[in-house]
């Protein structure tokens, strides 16, 4: 029976993981793409849950055996059945990554709440995620689910709603942010305003310090590391947002 269960979970946050990789990139074409000027903003809500899914060059739907999490992409052998183009190894690896964090979740913590919490806070992270690195923009209409997926997780895991320490980190981090956004031209972009002050909310004290370190180490090295021979790091711009997610979700982790 347990193992069943397991079964079921990986199911299910796979699936979760599929259903988030398809939103982040409808979001990315209905709000920022080619088709962000296409109908009202109503209808276009309305499209991220109701169009089947299909190939984005060719528009063939996809066959329902390939809509299976993770091995979908095997079954279908990695490409569309139409134009042959070939689709990429995140979703796979995506779908994987969520029905393991399942999993795993709730082996650590024997909560479903948490574990199903923190897949739906996993899936929004991602939204995030795709949103910044692709266009250097954050979603503020993703910032209410964040919140309420990450105080659903956090309630999960203490049994406490946020207390005045929580409240404080979230002060100091907001004055900070706003200080700096107003103080140093160009140097973040107003979605980190409120954001940053959010996810270190989320993350708690004394647990914003390895939020707020593991954000900045990893925008410096993975930009240091990308940048072009010769480029200078000065003024270039990086999606914190990005690592603001990531370093949330490993927050979590270390919370477990």
């Amino acid at each position: 029976m347990l193992i069943s269960f397991y079964v079921l979970l990986f199911v299910f946050g796979s699936s979760m993981g599929s259903f988030y990789i398809t939103t982040a990139e409808r979001i990315l074409l209905y709000f920022y793409g080619k088709n962000r000027k296409q109908n009202s903003r109503t209808k276009r809500l309305f499209s991220l849950l109701t169009i089947p899914s299909h190939c984005e060059i060719c528009n063939t739907k996809v066959a329902p055996h390939h809509l299976l999490p993770v091995i979908g992409y095997f079954l279908a052998k990695g490409k569309c059945k139409n134009c042959q183009t070939k689709l990429s190894w995140h979703y796979p690896t995506s779908e994987f990554l969520f029905g393991i964090t399942g999993i795993l979740s709730f082996y650590a913590m024997d909560s479903l709440l948490f574990s199903i919490s923190f897949i739906f806070l996993l899936g929004h992270l991602m939204i995030s995620i795709y949103t910044d690195a692709t266009y250097f923009s954050l979603d503020y209409e993703n910032l209410p689910f964040i919140l309420f997926f990450g105080l659903l997780a956090n309630f999960a895991l203490t049994n406490e709603l946020p207390g005045f320490e929580e409240l404080y980190v979230f002060l100091g981090f907001g004055l900070f942010y706003t200080a700096l956004y107003f103080l140093v031209k160009q140097g973040m972009g107003l979605g980190d305003v409120f954001f940053a002050p959010c996810f270190a909310f989320l993350a708690g004290h004394p647990f914003w310090m390895l939020f707020l370190n593991v954000s900045y180490t990893l925008a410096i090295l993975i930009t240091f590391l990308s940048r072009k021979k010769g480029e200078s790091l000065k003024g270039k711009a990086i999606p914190m947002g990005v690592y603001f997610s990531i370093a949330l979700f490993f927050t979590f982790i270390a919370k477990v």
